[in-house]
């Protein structure tokens, strides 16, 4: 019976440990890209507490007018205050590194940072091109990190 308890014990903290390291963070909440502001950046993610990082991005334009888009970039800092632009993959890039990706549809857009950069800090950037007041950009941004 010890034995039991103690194997049962075993499994619970690998499943604990295997279900417990994934974060879920809102980095951008339901931003409007209209006539002003044309792009909004999120706050900055320290990205050492993750051993992997990706991140989500829900775009919703209104565009009766004009063709609405939105350029997905990355910037990464050693210090939180200087930024340089940054790579990403995607799956449409397969294993090339990405600087941008434009969204022109509704839907989901992910994209992930490569685990073997060392990297303290990054940010996201969505800029709108053709955003007005009637044609307008509502996006979220998530990141979905595993600790």
């Amino acid at each position: 019976m010890k034995k039991l308890g103690l194997g049962l014990l075993a499994v619970l903290i690998i499943a604990g440990h295997a279900f417990a390291g994934i974060e879920n963070k809102t980095i951008i909440d339901e931003a409007t890209l209209d006539d002003s502001p044309v792009l909004t950046t999120s706050d900055s993610v320290y990205l050492q507490d993750y051993k992997k990082a990706a991140f989500f991005v829900n775009y919703d334009e209104t565009s009766p007018y004009t063709s609405v888009s939105g350029a997905v970039t990355t910037q990464f800092s050693y210090n939180g205050t200087n930024w340089i632009t940054g790579y990403f993959n995607d799956f449409a890039g397969g294993s090339t590194l990405q600087t941008s990706e434009t969204i022109s549809s509704d839907g989901w857009y992910y994209f992930w940072i490569d685990p073997d950069l060392e990297i303290p800090f990054a940010r996201v950037i969505v800029t709108g091109t053709n955003t007005t007041s009637q044609d307008s950009i509502l996006l979220s941004v998530f990141l979905v990190g595993n600790k």
